[in-house]
C-alpha cells in the first residue's frame, strides 16, 4: 500500500463528528442513504451517534486516509449507562429538536413511529441477551469505496483491544437479518449468534417485516 493510501486508525477526535455523522446517514439503510426513509438526517445522525461522540468519545475510533475519515467504530463500555444517558439526556434533547424542525408534522414521522409500534408488539425489543456477559456494544460502518480494505477488521481489533484492557467481561452488536456481508464479517472476527428478534423495516414509504441479529464475543472470563 502506498503511503498516501495508508490506514491510519487511531481514537475519534471533535474535529471527526461532521464526518462521522456524514458516514453514518448516508449508509444507514443497508448502505444507501437515510432519506431513503426519512428526510431530516440530523434527527438521525443525533439519535445514532451522539452517545458515542458526545459521552464515550474514547471509545470511539476512526479510520483515516489522506487525512479523510472513511469509516469507524462507535463503542460502548457499559450498555447501562447508554440507556441511561439516551433516556435522560438525548432523548429530551432530540424531542425538543424535532417539535422545533416540524418532525411531527410530517407523515413520516409518524411512519416510523407505527413501525416501532409494530416491532414492539413482535416482541422485538424484548431481547434476551445476558447483559453481565455482554455489558459493552459497538456500531461499526464503512464508506462503501474503501470496503474491502480490511479497514472494518482494524477498527474492531483496536476496540475489542480497548475492552480487554478495561476487563469488559464481553461485547455485543446487532445487525440486520439481511446484511448477509455484515454477518459473515463478524463471524470471522469471532462473534457467535446470540440470537434473532423480529423487527419491522421501513421500506420507503412503507414497511416490511424482518429480523435484528444479535452477535457477541466473550473477551475476559467472569
Amino acid at each position: 500500500m502506498s503511503a498516501e493510501n495508508k490506514i491510519l486508525i487511531r481514537q475519534f477526535l471533535p474535529v471527526d463528528r461532521n464526518a462521522v455523522r456524514k458516514i453514518c446517514c448516508d449508509t444507514a439503510d443497508l448502505g444507501k442513504p437515510v432519506e431513503n426513509f426519512f428526510s431530516d438526517r440530523e434527527i438521525i445522525a443525533d439519535m445514532l451517534t451522539d452517545y458515542y461522540t458526545k459521552f464515550e468519545p474514547q471509545s470511539t475510533w476512526v479510520a483515516v486516509v489522506n487525512n479523510e475519515v472513511v469509516g469507524y467504530l462507535m463503542g460502548c463500555l457499559d450498555s447501562g449507562r447508554y440507556a441511561q444517558a439516551m433516556l435522560w439526556r438525548i432523548a429530551p434533547g432530540l424531542f425538543c429538536k424535532a417539535l422545533w424542525r416540524g418532525n411531527f408534522l410530517r407523515e413520516e414521522t409518524w411512519r416510523l413511529v407505527r413501525i416501532a409500534l409494530k416491532s414492539l408488539k413482535l416482541g422485538g425489543f424484548k431481547r434476551n441477551i445476558p447483559e453481565k456477559q455482554y455489558p459493552a456494544h459497538l456500531h461499526i460502518d464503512i464508506r462503501e469505496e474503501f470496503r474491502q480494505r480490511h479497514i472494518g477488521r482494524l477498527l474492531m481489533e483496536r476496540f475489542l483491544q480497548q475492552a480487554r484492557n478495561e476487563n469488559v467481561r464481553g461485547v455485543q452488536l446487532s445487525v440486520r437479518g439481511d446484511n448477509f456481508h455484515g454477518r459473515k464479517f463478524f463471524e470471522k472476527m469471532g462473534f457467535n449468534l446470540l440470537g434473532e428478534f423480529p423487527m419491522v423495516m421501513p421500506v420507503g414509504k412503507s414497511f416490511r417485516f424482518g429480523q435484528t441479529a444479535v452477535y457477541g464475543i466473550i473477551l475476559n472470563s467472569a
